[in-house]
């Protein structure tokens, strides 16, 4: 299939398509006869992969040490990068979760300063 079908079917922009295929991240994907690349359900499932670790925060440098170890070969070495990206994703959603509680927080006081200025003031005389 061509570029943009690819884009379309794994949500990655054909521009970083492009990007991580100039980075060497897509490995040897086959090119038509006029030099257009041509994918394959394998290669989908590999931009997948990327766009998972992308979206879930790995930094380029560590996308590039990740796509670099053949994990045919040592897979271990694969699964200790993928184990500490988990760690660091566990991390960033566990101090997501303790930030979202400061802003609930925030939200309730707000709703109460907001429930009280809309009670009726009573007359004191």
């Amino acid at each position: 299939m061509n570029i943009s079908e690819a884009a379309r079917r794994t949500g990655v922009a054909v521009d970083t398509i492009r990007y991580y295929d100039r980075l060497g991240l897509l490995g040897a994907v086959t090119r038509t006869a006029g030099g257009a690349r041509a994918f394959t359900e394998g290669d989908l499932g590999w931009l997948r992969i990327l766009r998972c670790l992308r979206d879930t925060g790995m930094r380029m440098a560590d996308l590039r040490r990740f796509v670099a170890v053949d994990g045919a070969r040592d897979p271990a070495r694969r699964r200790e990068l993928l184990e500490a990206h988990r760690a660091a994703v566990l991390e960033r959603i566990e101090r997501t979760h303790r930030e979202l509680e400061v802003l609930d927080g925030k939200i309730a006081v707000y709703r109460e300063m907001e429930e009280r200025a809309a009670q009726p003031v009573m007359s004191t005389r």
